[in-house]
């Protein structure tokens, strides 16, 4: 049988017969031919198409329709399709059984006239013709084509359904083919495509071979580099602000030696002014916390050849913070507060420390996960927005540098006190400040309340809770040294700290994951002052007792890196 594209254009045929006499055409003229037109090239099983048949003269150098002709129509295989003859050059063909049929139509009044073909295809309303690649890695994305493939609402291979491409469900309208793209996530395995539809379902006759490991890997000692300055795939969409999505990576198995593994992934900008957000899911049961430790930073290298456990030849630059799942880094020193176990990072930054940011998982048991890089603050409740006080994700941006002697979240205490409102923007967000103490009378104090603001009265689920640490080689400590908290369950905290005069930062920690506002004064109260208090915005019911409720953080020892480097992550073992 002859394919779609055997079909004879009328502009060619026109083409190769100029020059013919202008006389109007016998029974027995060669200078006549027939043309089928059908408004798609396949007919689905079971219902009917209508075709259309034409004769038409060759004068010269242009066609002439030919009008009153009576035409026979034949098919190739009347157990792939039938044709009935209508009136007016009109046939109607029924889709019998799935396969390729030649549909025939001649002018019956003119026996050397060319006669057309029509090559249609019957098919089921969804069949596949192929997918592709037929090698896919976990996180790859694949192609379906086929008939009816952009109306199928599932699709799997061993069982582990697929992640659909967005915008593409695509259908050539004259073709009646059709295709739709998915990511291939883990665990899928090697299979043949299952497909499930409106009212159909069925699998694709041949395999698509998944292999174990995700399409960036190795990433494990050296990153995977993406430039965002490329663009995301989808721009002039809803979708455009996205720079870099993967819904379907995997941890693979583990070194069995030490029972880590690592991801890495360095995302580099050329404008670091740019507000960007960082999403990393993971759809599992174990959760984040339970095996897997994330952590966003803007500096990190690896130790090649180096001895030791491969997690400590990870270094960075001296005194780098960072925002991690298990722990922060704030000078070269690790702070640890309790928080739940969480399934989801999310970092939305006003503007970045860096040209590049690194995002790097250590993990001890396989399993999927998602990573998304979006152009834009993004929050977990589009009623909050970022507040005056970004970007203090991280401990440095609440100092004095050059040019900006008095950042934003730089607090000087004065017995006047300091008031405002700031935002939890996303789940486990760490607000860091800087207290900036004076010269004092002994016995004064430093007063501290924060009260949650929820959106609806007596709905509140947030739990935030405040630390004071002393700043690194300052005159506070030379050390990220804790010297008072208040974490008491929910967000009514009440903290009066002895702070002697110097710096020292203050750590707002979202222990529960609950994206919140809240109201935060700090004022100096002397010794024999009354009230001792401070004005909190739209203040909330008295603060609680000083009984705690909560487990309080433990240390992260600091060890020894290769070369005289601090290590940035302590080594942990399989659990």
């Amino acid at each position: 049988m002859r394919g779609l594209n055997r079909a004879i254009p009328i502009v060619s045929l026109t083409a190769a017969l100029a020059g013919v006499s202008c006389s109007f055409p016998t029974d027995k003229s060669d200078k006549v031919f027939v043309t089928l037109d059908a408004p798609a090239r396949v007919v689905l099983r079971g219902q009917d198409m209508s075709i259309y048949a034409q004769a038409w003269h060759v004068v010269g150098i242009d066609t002439q329709r030919i009008g009153n002709v009576d035409f026979a129509f034949s098919t190739g295989s009347s157990t792939i399709a039938r044709v009935e003859k209508n009136t007016g050059g009109y046939a109607t063909v029924t889709g019998v059984n799935s396969g390729t049929v030649d549909i025939g139509a001649r002018a019956i009044a003119f026996d050397k006239a060319q006669e057309a073909d029509l090559v249609v295809r019957v098919s089921n309303p969804l069949e596949i013709d192929s997918v592709r690649p037929k090698i896919a890695n976990y996180g790859q994305v694949v192609t379906v084509y086929g008939v009816g493939v952009d109306s199928m609402f599932l699709a799997s291979l061993g069982g582990v359904a697929l992640i659909e491409y967005p915008f593409s469900r695509l259908r050539d309208s004259a073709a009646g083919l059709g295709r739709i793209s998915f990511w291939v996530p883990p665990p899928a395995r090697s299979d043949s495509l299952f497909f499930l539809g409106a009212g159909v379902f069925g699998k694709d006759t041949a395999i698509t071979r998944v292999l174990r490991d995700d399409i960036f890997e190795p990433n494990d000692t050296f990153p995977a580099n993406i430039n965002l300055d490329l663009g995301g795939p989808w721009p002039g969409t809803i979708l455009a602000p996205i720079l870099f999505t993967n819904p379907a990576l995997a941890f693979e198995p583990v070194d069995r030696a030490i029972g880590l593994g690592e991801d890495w992934f360095r995302f580099s900008v050329s404008d670091s002014t740019q507000p960007l957000t960082f999403f990393i899911t993971y759809p599992s049961i174990f959760g984040d916390t339970a095996g897997t430790r994330t952590f966003l930073l803007d500096s990190l290298a690896y130790a090649t050849g180096a001895p030791g456990d491969p997690v400590q030849k990870f270094y960075g630059r001296p005194g780098a913070d960072y925002v991690g799942s298990d722990f922060y880094l704030c000078k070269g020193y690790q702070f640890q507060p309790a928080q739940v176990s969480r399934e989801s990072t999310v970092v939305a930054l006003k503007t970045l420390p860096s040209h590049a940011i690194h995002i790097i998982t250590f993990f001890s048991r396989p399993q999927r996960y998602g990573l998304t890089v979006a152009r834009g603050y993004f929050t977990a409740d589009k009623r909050i927005r970022p507040d005056a006080y970004e970007e203090n994700d991280f401990c440095h941006y609440a100092d004095s540098v050059p040019g900006q002697p008095s950042p934003k979240p730089r607090i000087h205490v004065t017995t006047a006190g300091f008031s405002d409102t700031m935002n939890i923007d996303n789940p486990f967000e760490i607000d860091w400040y800087r207290l900036e103490v004076p010269s004092h009378n002994l016995g004064d104090s430093v007063l501290i309340r924060l009260q949650g603001r929820p959106f609806v009265a007596g709905q509140d689920s947030s739990d935030i809770d405040l630390y004071v640490l002393t700043v690194p080689d300052s005159a506070s400590g030379t050390t990220l040294t804790e010297v008072g908290s208040s974490v008491n369950a929910g967000s009514t905290e009440d903290l009066m700290v002895d702070l002697a005069a110097g710096s020292y930062y203050l750590a707002v920690i979202d222990y529960a994951g609950v994206a919140e506002r809240y109201s935060l004064c700090i004022r100096g109260i002397p010794f024999l002052s009354t009230p001792r208090s401070c004005n909190l915005i739209l203040p909330g019911p008295p603060a609680p007792g000083p009984t705690r409720s909560k487990l309080r953080p433990q240390a992260s020892p600091m060890v020894g890196a290769p070369g005289g480097r601090r290590p940035f992550f302590p080594p942990r073992r399989r659990p």
